[in-house]
């Protein structure tokens, strides 16, 4: 076997093992999505939009998938008399083949980012100022992911620079990573900030949550790191995509799991975001002055504090 008969075999099998890294990733996916289906459907309500939001980004990653396996089987089957052919096509697909998955990604992209960034608004107790920075953010990068497709589309049709789409997914992939660090940072700062005053044993039972916010966020901030890195990397190297077939997938799998975990009722409920723990301090008069700490915790309402002020009062008033 020749030098060039061993690239070409290598290229095909590269192409070959990226599709199937990318229809593995598809099917954990899948698994995900019907989890968070259910439980968006028995076993809490959830908003109308963001259930929408959450089965169109697996159709979109699923489709995305279904392409990629469609220029697989023309490439091997309908194309496929030589290795040159089947090369040949995996090379230079049609047109649809190639601006549709990235239009679909950066489609996703965007919807993932509404959906941490909504999260994040919720965490807040609906403050629009902390999601200010995020949303630029998104909207920068959802501008420039449309100049992709468009660079991506005008070399598919007319040639030219072929690393011309690149200048816009390098800036483009760097505003989605921005937004989902800024969204995961401030999310784990308000949970942190309203058990800041709860002992270790209080404080395990938001653990879970912190733990799903942070690995379902940082999963996805990772891959989008890894396939940056990999994009800026040698022209010869053929890693990012393996990078890009897993980003593929966890742009839909973590906001999924956020709002899987959500609609089972293993977050925080919404009224809880709205408070903060505090510390009371109350002096009994007796024979000797004791002084009594009473910790709230972030879930106590306002009728439960006024209770316990009321009981302190009356105490304090029998004493005298």
């Amino acid at each position: 076997m020749s030098s060039d008969d061993a690239e070409l075999f290598a290229f095909r099998d590269v192409y070959l093992n990226i599709t199937l890294v990318q229809a593995l990733g598809n099917g954990i996916y899948f698994v995900i999505f019907f989890l968070a289906l259910y439980a968006m459907i028995f076993k809490r309500k959830t908003h109308k939009l963001l259930f929408i939001v959450v089965i169109l980004m697996y159709i979109f990653a699923a489709i995305q998938t279904g392409v990629h396996w469609a220029i697989i089987r023309n490439a091997f089957v309908t194309h496929g008399t030589s290795p040159e052919d089947t090369v040949n096509y995996l090379s230079q697909p049609s047109f649809t083949m190639i601006v549709l998955p990235a239009t679909l990604l950066v489609a996703n992209t965007f919807l993932a980012d509404c959906v941490l960034i909504f999260r994040c608004y919720a965490v807040w107790n609906h403050d629009w100022r902390v999601i200010v920075l995020p949303t630029m953010s998104t909207i920068g990068g959802t501008v420039l992911g449309i100049l992709t497709v468009v660079e991506t589309g005008n070399f598919v049709k007319y040639g030219g620079d072929s690393n011309a789409f690149v200048d816009y997914a390098r800036p483009y992939f760097s505003m989605c990573l921005v937004t989902t660090l800024l969204a995961t940072v401030l999310i784990v700062f308000r949970i942190l900030w309203l058990t800041r005053d709860h002992t270790s044993a209080a404080f395990s039972g938001y653990r879970a949550v912190i733990e799903m916010v942070v690995e379902s966020a940082l999963l996805y901030s990772i891959t989008l790191v890894v396939y940056i890195v990999l994009l800026f990397g040698p022209d010869t190297s053929n890693n990012d995509g393996y990078a890009q077939a897993i980003l593929i997938q966890m742009t839909g799998i973590a906001p999924t799991l956020i709002v899987a975990r959500v609609s089972f009722g293993l977050a925080r409920p919404s009224s809880s975001w709205q408070r903060t723990s505090k510390t009371a301090h109350s002096k009994f008069a007796s024979s000797a002055t004791v002084t009594k700490q009473i910790h709230f915790s972030a879930n106590e309402d306002v009728e439960s504090r006024s209770e316990i002020d009321s009981a302190v009062e009356l105490k304090e008033q029998h004493s005298a």
